[in-house]
């Protein structure tokens, strides 16, 4: 079984049927249903992804009744979800070596010391890093 980080840009995307690159997202998701991958996260996934699904349907993206089934389906999910009390190093060195938020860094701290790869469809995180760390992958070229 290949193991992966995935971060909330890549997970919204099941559930936000006119992101971009949705079907590379489900093709994820199923893989991981199916056993072919593991998923990993830091711990804050779950408060990224609703707190996005708040604001999609906040702009008409989502309905509210859609958002309470999509959270438990998330949740059902049992992704495996890392407590990063014991990674606030490397999250502050990715946070100054890429200017990003500690969201971002919390990812890239995961797949680090798990020593797996990151796929995420944030732009401005896989730009910032792509020339250094060659595990963060692009969703788009999966």
């Amino acid at each position: 079984m290949k193991r992966a980080v995935i971060d909330a840009s890549v997970v919204l995307k099941w559930y936000l049927p006119d992101e971009k690159y949705g079907g590379k997202a489900l093709a994820l998701l199923t893989r991981y249903i199916s056993e072919d991958l593991e998923i990993a996260a830091p711990s804050l996934l779950e408060f990224e992804v609703i707190n996005a699904l708040v604001i999609a349907q906040r702009r008409g993206r989502i309905r509210e009744e859609k958002i309470i089934a999509a959270i438990e389906g998330f949740i059902n999910l049992g992704i495996s979800l890392t407590d990063l009390s014991d990674l606030y190093s490397k999250i502050i060195h990715y946070c100054k070596a890429y200017n990003r938020s500690a969201y971002d860094a919390s990812y890239l701290a995961v797949a680090d010391r798990e020593a797996i790869t990151l796929i995420t469809a944030d732009e401005g995180l896989y730009n910032s890093v792509k020339k250094d760390l060659s595990w963060v992958k692009w969703l788009g070229d999966i």
